[in-house]
C-alpha cells in the first residue's frame, strides 16, 4: 500500500510543478528551462533511498520494480533524458513480470 502512496505522491508532484506546454520546436531544445532539474530531484531521491536500500540487504523483486520506476521518473522529468523512457519502461515491466511469475 505505500507503493501506492508514494507513487501518488510523486506522481502529483510532477504534475504540480510540471510545465504547462510540453510542444516545444527544435529550436528551444537548447533552452531547456530551469525547473527540469527540480523533476529531477524527486525520483532521484527515491532511486538512491531504495539502492541505500538494498545495498544494506533487504534485496528483493519489489526492490527491483520501484528502482525501475523510479528510473523512468528520472527519465519522463528531464527532456534531455526522453530517449531512455522506453528501455525503462521495458525494465518495469519485465521486472513486474518476473514479481508476477515468483507470486505465482
Amino acid at each position: 500500500m505505500t507503493w501506492f502512496i508514494s507513487a501518488f505522491i510523486i506522481a502529483s508532484a510532477i504534475f504540480m510543478f510540471a510545465p504547462k506546454s510540453l510542444a516545444t520546436s527544435n529550436t528551444n531544445m537548447a533552452n531547456q528551462p530551469k525547473g527540469q532539474g527540480i523533476l529531477l530531484l524527486l525520483p532521484l531521491l527515491a532511486f538512491i533511498l531504495i539502492l541505500i536500500s538494498i545495498l544494506i540487504g533487504n534485496a528483493s523483486t519489489q526492490a527491483v520494480v520501484a528502482i525501475s520506476f523510479a528510473l523512468t521518473g528520472c527519465s519522463v522529468a528531464v527532456s534531455q533524458l526522453h530517449r531512455f523512457i522506453l528501455p525503462c519502461a521495458g525494465l518495469t515491466a519485465i521486472s513486474l513480470i518476473a514479481m508476477l511469475i515468483q507470486a505465482i
